[in-house]
């Protein structure tokens, strides 16, 4: 029996629900008022950056599914010292880091269509953050107790799924210092993207069928372009996503049907930088993943700060996206180049 729909299954519905606790914890259980840019700096950096030293652990020693598990305690624990904020933002932040690279090294493990995969796994934190941001401003939550209780019943299905047999051959790979320029180089497209999607003043965001369309691209973009990478290859499905969305969204944003065109293929940058990265240092999923999200958090850093006003132009939108699409071309085709070399 199959055992791979299930266990990607599982995690991508883990992943929801790991990223709406956590917004719905950070944006309308706990008390930033006094303290939002510090209180969203402590949290971000640690449910983002912090994944590089714990993927350093999961590579090296840590049980990647007990790593994802204990993440999902840990936030379900923030919940119960809500009136302590650093403690509950703290927990929050290094449970959302422990799941993250658990899971996605885990992922990362499946023998065919890592593309994919990496896509489904990731796609639905989107939709939870944004399902969280809601239910945050709704009043629809009242209790406290709802979500760590479904973190608690999510954390026992991990513990039950079956596990898929893993391709567990080391691949050996050298790291040398043009390998680490790539990687340098390919979580540049992550930054923007992370920008980009923080930052874009799409004026018809505030009619809400219109912002879920659009929390459902940006998904959707990211399965799609699994998918079509594991059919066509990293090469041009990331290049020419980055290319198609310069001008959809440096020119008509105010457009909604192209606004959220422009963010769907955008998109599409997130399993092939992933996959790009892990088949630089194949032995080393966890950390591969969390140099990506650590690259999410330098993107957010200008949208905490306050400090994204310079980036509303056109011009720079533009210009932003082509040369990182320039970037990805280059290492890619470096990427390919070796390979072929070495056959």
């Amino acid at each position: 029996m199959n055992r791979t729909a299930p266990f990607v299954g599982s995690y991508a519905l883990a992943h929801l629900v790991v990223d709406s606790a956590c917004a719905f914890l950070v944006l309308g259980v706990l008390d930033i008022g006094s303290q939002p840019i510090l209180s969203l700096l402590i949290y971000n950096s640690l449910a983002f950056v912090l994944q590089v030293p714990i993927g350093v652990m999961v590579d090296k020693f840590l049980n990647p599914k007990m790593a994802a598990m204990l993440g999902l305690v840990l936030v379900a624990f923030s919940f119960l010292i809500w009136n302590t904020l650093f403690a509950a933002l703290i927990l929050a932040g290094v449970g959302n880091a422990l799941f993250h690279v658990g899971g996605g090294s885990l992922v990362l493990s499946l023998d065919l269509k890592k593309a994919t995969y990496a896509g489904l796994f990731v796609a639905p934190g989107g939709i939870g953050l944004a399902l969280g941001t809601y239910l945050s401003i709704s009043h629809l939550v009242s209790s406290l107790l709802l979500f760590p209780m479904v973190l608690v019943f999510v954390c026992l299905g991990l513990y039950f799924i079956q596990i898929p047999l893993f391709n567990r051959k080391m691949q050996e790979k050298e790291t040398t210092k043009q390998s680490v320029l790539i990687v340098s180089l390919i979580l540049i497209p992550v930054i923007v993207r992370s920008l980009i999607g923080l930052s874009m003043d799409f004026p018809w965001k505030e009619q809400p069928n219109l912002l879920w369309m659009l929390t459902a691209a940006i998904a959707l973009g990211k399965v799609f372009g699994g998918m079509l990478s594991d059919k066509f290859g990293l090469f041009k499905v990331g290049v020419g996503g980055m290319l198609v969305s310069a001008p959809l969204l440096a020119f008509f944003h105010s457009v909604p049907l192209l606004g959220i065109l422009g963010m769907f293929v955008l998109n599409f940058t997130m399993p092939v930088t992933l996959i790009a990265i892990w088949s630089l240092m194949p032995n080393r999923r966890g950390l591969a993943f969390g140099f990506t999200t650590a690259s999410l958090f330098v993107g957010a850093l200008p949208v905490i700060l306050g400090k994204s006003g310079w980036f509303q132009t056109e011009f720079i939108v533009f210009t932003l996206i082509v040369v990182s699409a320039m970037i990805l071309f280059a290492t890619l085709y470096y990427m390919e180049k070796q390979k072929t070399n070495k056959a």
